[in-house]
């Protein structure tokens, strides 16, 4: 299980730095409905992670092995898996805000629907964490990532799930830690989670741009090394 769960640690890694997951966390943690809603959008991202992950995983073993139960195919996947990262990221970084013609920097678009967070429900809470958690297409990548990684990893399918899971709590991190926080520390924390927010939309493009580049490269040597071994 030790080398399936270190095999997955990159892209567990990656899942974590999710800008936009830890943004909404931000701004529903400022809304009257705060712990409702982003205890469902946990649940929901956390449960998307590992519904994808599990899904790759399945149908990586249902495609050929070789006599020594190798996955033939795992390390051509990883290696799609990373070109179409790669070519995210190049995408992701040319959409970044730019500096204006003054010298002053552009204002990025906030998407639409985190202006209707503030009365969000917890069952639309938790649609929008599975949405980022499993469907945006960096986390799709990832989570494929890690269900084909731990099926061609040496380990059995209980160790496999442990992993998983732990690879899931790892990934989910950055959004548990703003609402332990704003939990404890109550109304002090609001100045500092409203300008975390701004931050992390401002700099959203840019960070998952670098995040995409980093996932393609760890996927590409993921499957070339596989393809070595």
């Amino acid at each position: 299980m030790l080398d399936a769960l270190t095999d997955a640690l990159p892209l567990a890694a990656a899942i974590a730095l999710s800008p936009l997951a830890v943004a909404s966390v931000v701004l529903m943690l400022l809304t009257p409905n705060a712990k409702a809603a982003t205890l469902s959008f946990l649940l929901g991202f956390a449960g998307a992670v590992a519904a994808v992950a599990t899904i790759a995983y399945v149908v990586a073993a249902l495609l050929p092995h070789d006599a020594d139960d190798r996955s033939l195919s795992a390390p051509f996947v990883l290696i799609g898996l990373g070109i179409v990262a790669v070519v995210l990221a190049v995408r992701q970084w040319r959409a970044r805000p730019t500096t204006a013609d003054d010298g002053a920097a552009a204002v990025p678009e906030v998407p639409g629907w985190m202006a209707k967070i503030d009365g969000m429900t917890p069952g639309k809470a938790a649609a929008l964490g599975a949405f980022i958690g499993g469907l945006k297409p960096k986390n799709l990548l990832l989570s494929i990532g890690v269900g084909v990684t731990l099926e061609a990893a040496d380990a059995t399918v209980g160790e496999a799930a442990i992993a998983l899971a732990l690879v899931v709590l790892l990934g989910a991190l950055p959004v548990i830690i703003p609402v332990i926080v704003s939990f404890v520390a109550g109304d002090r924390i609001r100045g500092p989670l409203d300008r975390l927010r701004a931050w992390l939309i401002a700099h959203n493009a840019a960070m998952v741009g670098a995040i995409l580049l980093l996932i393609g490269v760890v996927l590409i040597s993921k499957g070339a090394e596989g393809l070595g071994g």
